[in-house]
C-alpha cells in the first residue's frame, strides 16, 4: 500500500560549518539509490530571522515521499543516520530535530503553526503538543530544539508566493578553502537571466552574492523565479572546483513572509514588522556609521536603524527630516538596557515634508540675486545699486533629493526572507 510520507529536518549546522540543506540533499540522494524519490521539489523554509536561538541561515528543509509501508523504516533509518553523522552535534547550540508525518494532506493547524514559527516565537512545548495532535513523530538530538523548525518545514504549502534556489555543493576536501567560481561568468549569467534570477550581484560593490562567506558545504546558490531559470543560470556559471552534488529547492526566500503590519504599540521583540508613521526625531549618525531616527504614529514612538553594511541606503535615511511620512520594514531584536529598534530592510517614502530656507531677495530691476549690505544693513544689488531693508529675505523650497518611492538595502545586506523590489514589481 502506497502512502505519502513527510520528512522535516532542522538545526544541524553551527558557525563552524555544515548546512541543513546539504543534509537534506544527502538523504534524498541515498533514498534515490534504493528507489525512493520525492514527489515534488523539496522545500527550504526560512524561519523567524530575529529569534535568538536561530541557526546561521535559520532554514529548515522538508520533502514528501510516495512510499510503500515497508519502505518507511528505510526512510527513517537513512534520515536519522545522516543527521546523526553529519550534523554539528558536537557544537554547543546545535540541537537537531527530525520529524516524520504520514498523510496526503497537511493538517490546517500545522500550516497555521508554520506561519507563527516564521513570524513569532514558538516553544518546544508548543511544537511537541501540536505533533501529538497531528500524529507527527519527533526525533531529538541534544535537546532537540530543531523539532520546532522541522515540523514547520512540513507545514508550509508554498502555494502562493515562492521562489527557487538551486544549490551546488563542494567536495569535502575543498570545504574551508576559498570558493572558486568565475566572477565573470556570474556577471554574464546575471545579465542573461535577471530578473528571472535575482540577487546574484551587489551592483554597488560588484560583490558576487551567490557564494556564501561562511564555512560549510555550499559552493553557490542561485535564486530564481522558476526551476527553468535556475537550471539555465547554472549552465552559465563556470565552476573552478569540483561540484559534489546539486539540488533544487522550492522556498519561501524573497517573499517578505516574515513581515506583518503593526502599529508602534503592537511591536514586540523578535518580530518583523511594517509600520507607517511620521519621522519624529533624527536622523543621527553614530560611531561605526550606523544611522538612527524615530517615527511615531497615533499609538507611540519607536526607533529605526540603518546599519553600516547597508551602505548607500543610509544616505536615504540621512536625508529624512521630521514630518516626513514613511513606511518602514524590518526586524526587531531585544538588547539589554536599550529600547526596541526596527532594523531596516526597506523604507517607503510616502510624503515629504516641504523644506524651506531663507535666501537673499531678487533685485526687482535686473532680476539678479542681491547680496548682504552688512550685518543688520539689509541687501544691495551690486549691479543696479538698489537697496532693501533687513527682513526682505525670501523663503524658497529646498530640493530634497528623495522621491516618494520604496528604497531597499543592497543585496549584501538583504535577509533571505526579504523580498527584493524586482519581485515586488512583478507580484
Amino acid at each position: 500500500m502506497k502512502l505519502l510520507y513527510h520528512v522535516g529536518i532542522d538545526d544541524t549546522d553551527s558557525k563552524e560549518g555544515m548546512c541543513t540543506t546539504y543534509i537534506g540533499a544527502v538523504v534524498l540522494d541515498e533514498l534515490e539509490e534504493v528507489g525512493i524519490e520525492p514527489v515534488a521539489s523539496p522545500h527550504l523554509i526560512r524561519l523567524n530571522p530575529n529569534w535568538k536561538h536561530k541557526t546561521r541561515g535559520n532554514c529548515a528543509v522538508s520533502f514528501a515521499l510516495d512510499v510503500d509501508e515497508e519502505e518507511v523504516s528505510k526512510v527513517k533509518e537513512v534520515t536519522l543516520d545522516k543527521v546523526g553523522s553529519l550534523a554539528e552535534i558536537h557544537m554547543e547550540g546545535t540541537d537537531p530535530g527530525v520529524v516524520f508525518l504520514e498523510g496526503d494532506e497537511v493538517p490546517p493547524e500545522l500550516e497555521e503553526y508554520t506561519g507563527r514559527v516564521i513570524r513569532e516565537v514558538v516553544t518546544m512545548e508548543e511544537a511537541e503538543e501540536l505533533a501529538g495532535e497531528v500524529g507527527a513523530e519527533l526525533h531529538k538530538f541534544g535537546i532537540g530544539r530543531g523539532v520546532i523548525g522541522a515540523l514547520a518545514a512540513i507545514g508550509h504549502p508554498l502555494e502562493e508566493d515562492y521562489t527557487y534556489e538551486l544549490i551546488a555543493y563542494r567536495t569535502e576536501e575543498n570545504r574551508g578553502t576559498p570558493r572558486r567560481i568565475s566572477g565573470d561568468s556570474v556577471r554574464a549569467m546575471d545579465e542573461e537571466t535577471y530578473p528571472e534570477t535575482f540577487d546574484n550581484l551587489d551592483l554597488e560593490t560588484g560583490e558576487i552574492r551567490i557564494t556564501p562567506h561562511t564555512p560549510g558545504p555550499i559552493l553557490y546558490g542561485i535564486r530564481s523565479e522558476t526551476p527553468e531559470a535556475a537550471v539555465e543560470a547554472q549552465g552559465l556559471v563556470v565552476e573552478e572546483e569540483p561540484v559534489e552534488r546539486t539540488l533544487l529547492y522550492k522556498t519561501n526566500q524573497g517573499t517578505d513572509e516574515h513581515l506583518h503590519p503593526a502599529t508602534v504599540e503592537d511591536i514586540e521583540p523578535y518580530r518583523s514588522v511594517i509600520v507607517e508613521g511620521v519621522v519624529s526625531e533624527g536622523p543621527e549618525t553614530i560611531t561605526g556609521g550606523h544611522v538612527f531616527f524615530s517615527i511615531e504614529d497615533e499609538t507611540g514612538e519607536v526607533g529605526c536603524a540603518a546599519f553600516e553594511p547597508t551602505r548607500r541606503f543610509r544616505d536615504v535615511v540621512r536625508s529624512l527630516v521630521p514630518g516626513d511620512r514613511v513606511k518602514v520594514y524590518g526586524g526587531v531584536k531585544e538588547k539589554p538596557d536599550l529600547p526596541l529598534t526596527i532594523n531596516l530592510e526597506k523604507i517607503e517614502i510616502l510624503e515629504l515634508e516641504p523644506l524651506k530656507e531663507e535666501t537673499n531677495p531678487v533685485c526687482e530691476q535686473c532680476g539678479r540675486r542681491m547680496t548682504s549690505a552688512g550685518r543688520g544693513k539689509g541687501y544691495v544689488c551690486r549691479r543696479c545699486g538698489v537697496e532693501l531693508p533687513p527682513g526682505a529675505s525670501e523663503e524658497v523650497e529646498v530640493t530634497r533629493g528623495l522621491e516618494t518611492k520604496l528604497y531597499e538595502v543592497p543585496p549584501r545586506a538583504r535577509r533571505h526572507l526579504a523580498k527584493p523590489s524586482v519581485r515586488m514589481k512583478r507580484n
